[in-house]
């Protein structure tokens, strides 16, 4: 008979108490959790916004070992190998259902320790479902088919130091009678995870979008109190939002950023901010005029399950942005008779991105576009992380009555570059004229406005008729490039 020792640095894990299997059963539902949102973002074809298909990537990777194998269940009706690499299962994913998608996503019920040498190998136990059209021809269609996950934990004592998905199949045939239930006698709170809080918030607000005409939400990013500052954490809420927006409406197109058509567009601009032991998520639609859809809705989830996540930007981007917000709130008095949509000056502001903040990396281009609903000036400044502030075209311009609401591109075209940080578009238009910006110099065919931007925005927004100002904003994030994956 053979003995086999094992050396202390392989040695198996000690049995887990029930407390700490539900405490590191917590860890591995987060890790999946977190592989589906990032997946089936990815798989998702009206999310293109390069910053947030970067961060899923990033968050796919880093839930997954580097041999994990995943069952050959995207083909429909497949007879050949049973399991193949994550590779070949991605490629399979971002291939064959490229034109419309892949929706992907999957309950999980219990689980079950089995000690490894370092820790434990967890196995969860619940159902899958796939819905998409494999190579737009054949029908993928399956709903609740048990599943089985294999994640690999290393353990410091009680601790989880780390948690990867090493498989993931259908065979359940060594399933133990020592599994724990995920979903009897827990706190809900203590166990909910973020797709999950996205998918109620999604509910909420696909039950507020409008039945009659809207045909296109465009999604804002999700930022730190609303203040514009884009970073990972802040990719990550919204493309995982959008991604649960489209699986629960497909009738509406998401994520695209402009349309023709303000009467069937709809925008959904949000904010999230830590309240205690939660981090709140808040979200307001709004009609293509920047009119208030119904009420503000709100989801929230405690910051104990959002594991390994720096949520908050860099202090000194949320200092800059606000104090520009500061700098650039409105000062338009609104009047006391409401105004009509068609006679209220609308000025619209757009990057090849679309509404709202945005993040650039280095290298990236950035291109503008105006649109108005009436004939009026513009004057539209950029202020980069580095405070130069350029006026862009040169000086005011004019939106005449053959260009009414018709969008109108901006021959300059920037390129990321350093030093990064923290920039603003600012845009306004007025019916009337602005008075002049004296402090000026003109430098490569570009010109800078030597002033402080305070100084800039008092003498834009003031006007004789203040009604008549329209003012658009977009806070942009700029940063280097990332580490090659």
């Amino acid at each position: 008979m053979l003995i086999v020792v094992f050396p202390s640095h392989c040695a198996l894990a000690q049995e887990l108490s029930t407390y700490y299997k539900f405490k590191a059963a917590d860890r591995v539902k987060q890790v999946l959790k977190d592989f589906e949102s990032a997946f089936g973002l990815l798989t998702n074809p009206y999310i293109v916004d390069p910053e947030e298909r970067d961060e899923a990537t990033y968050r796919m990777r880093a839930s997954l070992r580097d041999d994990a194998r995943f069952e050959n269940d995207l083909i429909p009706d497949n007879k050949g190998t049973k399991t193949i690499d994550f590779n070949e299962y991605q490629r399979i994913a971002f291939i064959s259902y490229k034109k419309n998608g892949l929706t992907y996503h999957v309950d999980w019920e219990e689980a079950e320790f089995k000690a490894v040498a370092d820790g434990y190998l967890v196995l969860f136990y619940g159902s899958k479902s796939l819905f998409g059209s494999y190579q737009g021809q054949r029908r993928l269609q399956m709903e609740a088919v048990p599943c089985r996950a294999g994640v690999f934990l290393k353990m410091d004592g009680n601790r989880v130091t780390e948690a990867k998905i090493g498989f993931m199949d259908t065979d359940l045939k060594e399933k133990g009678k020592g599994a724990i239930s995920l979903t009897e006698q827990r706190n809900p709170l203590e166990f909910i995870t973020l797709p999950e809080v996205i998918d109620k918030l999604s509910e909420q607000i696909v039950r507020s979008i409008p039945k009659n005409g809207v045909q296109r939400l465009a999604i804002e990013e999700i930022t730190f109190h609303g203040l514009g500052v884009s970073n990972d954490f802040s990719k990550q809420l919204t493309g995982t939002l959008k991604s649960a927006l489209t699986r629960m409406n497909g009738n509406i197109q998401i994520g695209l950023s402009t349309t023709r058509s303000l009467e069937t567009l709809i925008k959904l601009k949000g904010s999230y901010q830590k309240t205690g032991n939660f981090l709140k998520v808040g979200v307001q639609l709004f009609d293509g005029y920047d009119q208030p859809v119904g009420q503000e809705l709100f989801a929230e989830i405690l910051l104990l399950n959002i594991p390994n996540t720096e949520i908050e930007p860099a202090e000194h981007l949320v200092q800059e942005a606000q104090h520009i917000r500061e700098i650039t709130k409105k000062k338009i008095v609104a009047v006391d008779e409401p105004v009509s949509k068609p006679e209220k000056l609308l000025l619209e502001l757009s990057t090849d991105k679309g509404y709202g903040p945005q993040s650039y990396r280095e290298g990236d281009i950035m291109t503008l576009k105006v649109r108005a609903n009436k004939p009026c000036t513009v004057r539209m400044i950029y202020q980069d992380a580095a405070k130069n502030i350029l006026r862009l075209r040169n000086d005011d311009f004019t939106i005449s009555t053959e260009t009414v609401d018709k969008w109108i591109e901006i021959p300059e075209k920037f390129e990321c570059a350093g030093p990064f940080g923290f920039e603003l578009l600012l845009a306004y238009a007025t019916e009337r004229k602005f008075k002049p910006i004296e402090k000026t110099r003109k430098e490569n065919g570009f010109t800078f406005i030597l002033d402080d931007l305070q100084n800039i925005v008092n003498i834009t927004s003031e006007s004789d008729d203040k009604e008549k100002i329209s003012q658009c904003t977009i806070p942009i994030t700029t940063q280097a490039k990332r580490k090659l994956f």
